[in-house]
Parts: structure tokens; sequence; C-alpha cells
């Protein structure tokens, strides 16, 4: 993600404070390009449109909602789903991210994906373990994108954030 995005996403979840339900901003990026960022604060949405793409970020019930996972991925057994978000760039380009919240040991979550990937015939390119979690790197089909699993303890929970993209 560009830094000036980066910064905008942060604007953008600032201003989640402000008293209106949507709002709307136009802000000049490092590069003099107009980002435009809409603010959906009663469905939990942030949008962030430019000229180089865009991106939706997802709360709490809307993040549930619109959460989806492949097959050789699911969704975590009995986990929540507290945040989601697409990206798409003006030349095709394409990510996600999804993060699930659970209270099982990041050991348990770490060897439940290791399987479901293996099982499905992907290829783990990357893998480390932490006393506190890990991480997966799963080639994509051909090449072309690809998918980290990360997996943390924080606090009591155990978070884990799937990013995809092509």
């Amino acid at each position: 993600m560009r830094p000036a995005l980066l910064a905008t996403l942060v604007f953008a979840i600032a201003l989640s404070a402000c008293g209106k339900s949507e709002q709307e901003i136009t802000i000049k990026d490092g590069d003099g390009k107009d980002q435009t960022v809409t603010l959906g604060k009663e469905d939990g949405t942030t949008t962030i449109k430019s000229q180089d793409g865009s991106a939706e970020i997802r709360q709490g019930d809307a993040a549930a909602a619109s959460a989806s996972f492949p097959a050789h991925a699911p969704q975590y057994p009995g986990s929540s789903v507290t945040n989601a978000a697409n990206f798409s760039g003006k030349n095709g380009e394409s990510a996600a991210m999804t993060v699930q919240e659970t209270g099982d040991d990041p050991a348990k979550v770490m060897a439940f994906y290791k399987e479901k990937i293996t099982a499905a015939g992907q290829k783990i390119s990357l893998e480390t373990t932490t006393p506190e979690g890990g991480m997966l790197g799963v080639e994509g089909a051909g090449g072309k994108g690809g998918m980290v699993i990360t997996v943390g303890r924080q606090g009591d929970k155990t978070a884990i954030t799937y990013m995809s993209g092509q």
C-alpha cells in the first residue's frame, strides 16, 4: 500500500469519531493526486477511493456479513470475524484481508490452517512459528497472487489475519 493511501486510511479512521453518519472529503496526497474518503459510520464501513484504486474496510457486523474464505483456508471454527477489507487497483489488482478472533491457543490455530492448506494440495512457501503464533505463506496458482495467514496472541484471544492478493 502506498504511503499516501495509508495516511488517507489513518485519516479516515480518525474521522469515525465525527458525529455524521456519512462523511466524504477530498484531500491531496503526497503526489498531488485527489484522494476521496467516504466514511459510513452506521454500517461500520469505510470506503477510500482514489485515482489509483479503492479500499473498503468493514468492522463488526458489517465485517462478519461480508467475510468470505476459500475452501483451503476456511473461517476458523468458533471464531468471530472482527474486520474485513477489500482493495482494488486501477489495473485490475485486488487484495482482501479478514481478521478473526478465537479463544484457542495459537499452536492449535496454526495446525488447523496447515492441515487445511496441505490437504487441499496448496504449497506452503513460508512457515514461521513462535510461542505467540506464526505465519504461513501460500503460493497462488501459476505463481500469481497467494495468501498469508498470521496468527498471534493478543491478551486472552488469538488473532488470525488472512490476506490474499492477485
